[in-house]
């Protein structure tokens, strides 16, 4: 006769994890203890994303450590790092404003030589102007006009006197005294040029071939002149004349504190 287990357990029993009947007081599966080991996965970063996050650490911390930093050594290590950042000076070869000489003689301004009422120098015009010439000067240039109203029809009435009449005297003098070049107009004169690059290029007293001297050098100008307001148009005239000297010099360009155009003279930086 076969006797059954009280411990049988009943029908509607959950099954275990082994496919058999669950003893005991069962509880749903999904409820039951997870197990207690994790998969780790093992993902490498990228290498340009470490490179970008230690750059920018480097950096922060060398700010940091600036900052951190008292007094000069502070400072020195901020200046490192803006120089760093900055683009490198240009040098460059600039005009200096010129110097400039320019008349329009009115009428009755001069007096003819010769009549009753003339007490004037031969020139009744004369002036003179300073440019300072230094080691940085690569080049002198000069140019004038002259505009004499009816100069060749006076020149063939009166003939060689006309310098005594109407003219333009230009000199170029160095700092000792010496004439460096020096021209004569009795008629008019388009727009000449005259360019220097060293004293080689003197007309009258030729020095350094290499550069010129320090100084100031003089332009002096001497004119004599008219002018005639008559009732015919075509009779009327003014004589005048322009006279402009300037010189070229090494400029600094500091691309972090200059504009378009500006720079500062390497003369200005000694």
């Amino acid at each position: 006769m076969e006797h059954s287990s009280p411990y049988a357990p009943p029908s509607n029993c959950l099954n275990d994890d082994e496919g058999g009947l669950s003893y005991g007081l069962d509880v749903p599966y999904e409820y039951r203890e997870a197990p207690f080991y994790t998969r780790i996965q093992d993902i490498r970063p990228l290498r340009n994303t470490v490179n970008r996050v230690a750059s920018s650490i480097s950096l922060s911390l060398m700010l940091l450590l600036s900052i951190a930093s008292s007094g000069c050594m502070g400072l020195a290590m901020q200046r490192e790092l803006m120089e760093g950042m900055r683009d490198d000076p240009r040098e460059e070869i600039v005009p200096v404003e010129p110097i400039v000489q320019a008349h329009i003689f009115a009428q009755n301004e001069c007096i003819l030589p010769g009549s009753e009422s003339f007490s004037q120098e031969t020139d009744c015009y004369s002036n003179e102007s300073v440019i300072l010439v230094d080691e940085t000067v690569s080049k002198m240039l000069l140019d004038f006009s002259v505009s004499f109203e009816w100069s060749s029809t006076v020149g063939e009435f009166l003939g060689n006197n006309t310098d005594e009449l109407r003219f333009v005297e230009i000199t170029l003098l160095k700092p000792n005294g010496d004439k460096c070049w020096e021209y004569l107009a009795t008629s008019s004169v388009g727009q000449m040029s005259l360019e220097l690059r060293s004293e080689s290029d003197c007309t009258i007293s030729i020095g350094n071939s290499s550069g010129f001297t320090n100084g100031n050098w003089v332009l002096q100008v001497r004119a004599r002149g008219y002018a005639l307001s008559a009732p015919i148009d075509t009779l009327s005239f003014e004589d005048e004349f322009r006279v402009s000297l300037w010189v070229t010099k090494k400029c600094i360009v500091f691309p972090e504190i200059h504009a378009e155009g500006e720079c500062t003279f390497s003369s200005e930086l000694e």
